[in-house]
């Protein structure tokens, strides 16, 4: 599976790279208008690639990254065109992005509202098992929410640990002997997690972090063997331990995260 999503990611990049090869030949030979050059070979078509290639698995696999992308892509783009194509875009001039740049503000805003009301949904991992003997991993959901500020010993909850957090935060530690694992989503907030009083069942331990505007900080055991699969844009994921001792490699945590202007600390 890992394979065919980096095949794919290729596949597309190369499909990226033919287009523009196609592109610069058409304006060469005279087969499109030559004052396209201006509009597509200009620094704003980077937001636009970015825009295509967020949409590959390669990327965050979110739908508000090609959103950010397109938008900024399209509005200093619109000048360009407008400088070749005057007749389509009679509105537009050269002030265009230093007196509308406002709007991205307000679309930024509206996006965050958007998000809030209906992005927030709460997820988790969880393991099925086959008639075989075979298991695989599958999201379940819950219509629990939690908006309050607190520090809490977290136990009874089945081994899964589930926080959605929005302009706010929690400071937990896990309590119940085995962490199952579970999903942590942060908007405008913070997460501290501490999984040093409980352990790992034996095979993959999943849990997903989605940060938006805020941070997770995750403490574990020395002997766990944590891997780490981030998508990360205008952010950071850091391993902060300064001594990882990995006895057991039958017992993993696999931390896979999401983080949009934000950041994931595990120490």
């Amino acid at each position: 599976m890992k394979n065919d999503k980096k095949m794919t990611g290729c596949a597309i990049f190369g499909l990226l790279i033919v287009a523009i090869g196609v592109l610069f030949l058409a304006i060469n030979l005279g087969w499109l208008d030559s004052g396209l050059r201006q509009i597509v070979f200009s620094w704003p078509m980077i937001f636009i690639a970015f825009a295509i290639i967020s949409l590959t698995p390669l990327s965050m696999r979110s739908y508000w990254q090609t959103a950010l992308w397109t938008v900024l892509g399209v509005f200093f783009l619109l000048p360009r065109i407008a400088s070749v194509y005057p007749e389509m875009l009679p509105g537009i001039d050269g002030d265009f992005a230093r007196n509308y740049w406002p709007v991205l503000l307000i679309l930024f805003g509206i996006g965050i509202v958007l998000y809030i009301l209906f992005g927030k949904k709460r997820f988790f991992w969880t393991k099925k098992h086959s008639a075989d003997g075979e298991h695989s991993w599958s999201f379940e959901y819950s219509c629990e929410k939690e908006y309050s500020w607190s520090s809490e010993k977290i136990e009874g909850t089945g081994g899964i640990y589930v926080r959605d957090v929005m302009f706010n935060g929690h400071d937990d530690i896990f309590l119940e002997p085995v962490f199952r694992g579970g999903k942590i989503d942060v908007l405008f907030g913070g997460v501290k997690l501490d999984l040093r009083k409980t352990t790992l069942p034996e095979g993959n331990t999943y849990l997903k972090v989605d940060v938006l505007f805020g941070g997770v900080e995750i403490t574990v055991p020395e002997n766990w063997v944590v891997v780490s699969k981030a998508d990360v844009l205008f952010g950071g994921v850091v391993d902060k331990r300064s001594q990882i001792v990995q006895d057991d490699q039958s017992r993993k945590l696999i931390i896979k995260t999401d983080v949009l202007f934000g950041g994931v600390e595990i120490r």
